[in-house]
């Protein structure tokens, strides 16, 4: 065609590049994920489900369960000036109706998450996330995969999940990182998506003590804030705040962390919005190469209007005591084992013991 003279070489040229960019663009794209499933009795046979549970406490009790299946196509920013990525998660399953991120009527199919990675060269390099995105508070998090147990916290079910908005973040030293976003404020149950109006404030500091300072060094500090979770309209905005530490500890295959949420309400007339104080206590420590033992005991109290959250609750729960005994066993590749008692307590709550186990397989 070129010796024709119907196209010339540097269109050529200018295709072959194309294809070849196309080919690194697929190359770099990543499918990952995992398939949950399990089986969880209310030992006592209470499921103490519904406004006083943690998430999902009710709806699988004393039956077989596939939780979901996690698809994740992704391609890693780079560490170009102008280096960019995406991250786009589907869950498939009937813990994805619970999740709170369609608007309209829960699915069996939901987006977890849908977002691109930009960096600007300022600095260090200045890296934004655009688009919908999990939150900057709380020690756990959604996915089965990614958790030291199969059931939630009362700290997760009290804080928002999702944002849709932008995050910048920025490394100011090897041990010090900060984060700045804005994202739509909402009503709904835990998920910014639906903009009423107004705008929440994302902030987030995370900071390693360095190892000069002694037997306080390595201690991993971390503060995430969620600042007016409701319509302001309405004179009822909610701030989020988390704080965490994980401790070094002197023996070999132990951890510990801590991890505190509170949810500040505003008063209004004739309503009652307590504030939330839930501390959570997180040991875990390596039998061996395969079998590791986890701990998890949550104290605090709950207080109606505590939403946007995973959960509501109908009366207020003084002297909240939850407590939560695993075993991960690697006995398979890529799959995760694991077997787990819960116990929990406190003014107006039902006392509930369950047993769960669970298998995840990851690829």
């Amino acid at each position: 065609l070129a010796a024709a003279g119907v196209v010339s070489l540097s269109s050529v040229a200018q295709a072959q590049e194309a294809a070849a960019g196309a080919d690194a663009l697929a190359a770099s794209t990543t499918l990952t994920g995992y398939v949950s499933t399990s089986y969880t009795a209310a030992a006592n046979g209470d499921s103490a489900g519904g406004p006083q549970g943690y998430w999902r406490s009710a709806e699988d009790n004393n039956k077989f369960a596939l939780d979901v299946v996690s698809l994740t196509l992704a391609s890693a920013q780079g560490a170009g000036e102008y280096a960019t990525g995406y991250t786009v998660q589907l869950w498939a399953g009937d813990a994805a109706a619970d999740i709170g991120t369609n608007q309209g009527t829960a699915s069996t199919i939901e987006l977890m998450q849908a977002n691109i990675d930009l960096r600007l060269p300022v600095g260090n390099g200045l890296d934004l996330k655009v688009g919908q995105m999990a939150t900057v508070v709380g020690a756990e998090v959604y996915d089965y995969d990614s958790n030291s147990f199969f059931t939630r916290s009362f700290g997760f079910a009290v804080e928002p999940t999702h944002h849709t908005g932008i995050l910048a973040s920025y490394q100011l030293t090897d041990d010090l990182s900060v984060s700045v976003g804005l994202a739509n404020g909402t009503t709904s149950a835990a998920n910014n998506a639906s903009d009423s109006g107004t705008k929440v404030l994302l902030t987030s500091v995370s900071y390693t003590t360095p190892d000069s300072a002694g037997v306080l060094g390595g201690v991993e500090l971390y503060y995430g804030g969620v600042w007016g979770a409701e319509a302001a309209s309405t004179d009822n905005a909610t701030d989020y705040h988390y704080f965490s530490a994980a401790i070094p500890l002197p023996v070999e295959g132990l951890s510990y962390s801590v991890a505190w949420d509170v949810v500040d309400n505003d008063e209004l007339t004739g309503s009652n919005r307590g504030d939330s104080n839930i501390v959570g206590h997180y040991l875990s420590y390596a039998l061996s190469d395969k079998l590791t033992a986890n701990v998890r005991y949550e104290h605090g109290n709950l207080n109606t209007g505590t939403t946007p959250g995973t959960a509501a609750w109908a009366s207020n729960i003084d002297g909240l005591e939850s407590i939560t005994i695993g075993l991960d066993y690697a006995l398979w590749d890529n799959t995760t084992t694991r077997i787990e008692w819960r116990d929990e307590s406190g003014d107006g709550l039902s006392d509930q013991e369950v047993v769960a186990l669970n298998v995840v397989y990851s690829f």
